[in-house]
């Protein structure tokens, strides 16, 4: 628990932040200031809108001047949409999952990242930089298991203790189209001699799980929805999800698994065509600047960050302490995951049912 010279120590820094934030991010764009143009962006649907709405848009008028078209939409329409529209795309700038990115490459609708543009990738370790120069690593999410502290007095420990009988019908899953439950399979499968190559052990550990589980929901927000209804007490989830429940007066929690967090990186792109490619690099700096990077960090969002000058949040730093730690958690190899993805979520339809 921290003391309140702490707190104060660390308040007094998220303001300084806050405050000089504005003024360092217009010093780094080269842009002028006046300009009064408009970008089109996607973020996801829930808690990452709120939070962009809340912290990102602003940081970016602010250093430019101009105005953003936020578009609320999942990966795989983003993605669909700007490849049925490569000449003309609908967005500037879009957010995917490190899988659906890596999945889309072949489409060739990534512009080259503009280094030159973007001071503020320096600050991000080179493990959280995209090797292939078509993106920007710019946040990430914790897995781990997500409890009802009310109904669970002791938290859960490992991935196995959801088997226990005392968690029978107790137990949520999502859809493994989602990100979610794909990184969540891939470390079970790890856990029990597989790898992203091979989901057997998955399928198999998922098989033994189902008489626990109560409701299979769509998406990460719909299993959020169902701890809010009181419909599931343990699952697979994501931090900032459990951030946004106990934001709302849920009473849940998110423990870690004896093998570790798993890590997943959220990845922005210029869109190849884009008529605002200078303003659609501005956007992807402001997100990376230490001002959006640590409030992005803080209540009730808590997403990770990947600036290595972000602040942590007191409530993020139960998940870890700085970039080195997000660095060490356990992560997907998507490159080998991908080929087999669909196979496995076809067949993860037809077997997991509730």
């Amino acid at each position: 628990m921290s003391t309140s010279s702490t707190f104060l120590s660390r308040r007094q820094l998220l303001q300084g932040v806050a405050g000089l934030g504005a003024a360092q991010l217009a010093a780094h764009t080269g842009l002028v200031h006046a300009q009064s143009r408009s970008i089109s962006a996607t973020t996801y649907p829930g808690a990452w809108e709120s939070a962009h709405r809340a912290i990102l848009l602003p940081a970016f008028a602010k250093a430019t001047g101009a105005s953003t078209n936020l578009v609320s939409s999942l990966a795989v329409d983003t993605v669909s949409k700007v490849v049925a529209s490569k000449a003309n795309p609908p967005y500037d700038v879009i957010i995917l999952d490190e899988g659906p990115y890596l999945a889309a490459l072949s489409q060739d609708i990534f512009e080259k990242v503009p280094v030159d543009k973007m001071p503020y990738l320096k600050d991000v370790p080179s493990k959280l930089v995209d090797p292939r120069g078509l993106g920007v690593f710019v946040s990430g999410q914790i897995i781990g298991i997500a409890y009802n502290t009310e109904k669970i007095k002791n938290p859960p420990r490992s991935w196995n203790d959801l088997l226990k009988p005392e968690y029978k019908g107790r137990v949520g899953l999502a859809g493994m189209g989602s990100t979610l439950m794909s990184a969540w399979m891939v470390e079970i499968a790890r856990l029990n001699g597989g790898s992203e190559e091979n989901l057997e052990p998955a399928f198999a550990f998922v098989k033994k799980l189902m008489p626990n589980v109560s409701a299979v929901a769509s998406n990460p927000g719909s299993l959020a929805t169902l701890f809010q209804q009181g419909q599931i007490d343990i699952s697979v989830h994501y931090n900032n999800n459990v951030g946004d429940l106990q934001g709302k007066g849920v009473p849940v929690a998110l423990a870690k698994p004896d093998t570790g967090w798993i890590h997943i990186k959220s990845v922005m792109h210029i869109v190849k065509n884009t008529k605002n490619p200078d303003l659609a690099a501005a956007y992807i700096n402001a997100a990376l600047s230490p001002e959006v990077q640590t409030r992005m960090a803080a209540a009730p969002y808590f997403v990770a960050p990947v600036s290595s000058k972000a602040v942590f949040s007191e409530g993020l730093q139960a998940y870890a302490k700085n970039t080195a730690d997000i660095e060490a958690m356990n992560g997907v190899d998507w490159a080998k995951l991908n080929p087999r993805r669909a196979e496995y979520i076809d067949r993860f339809n037809r077997e997991v049912k509730v």
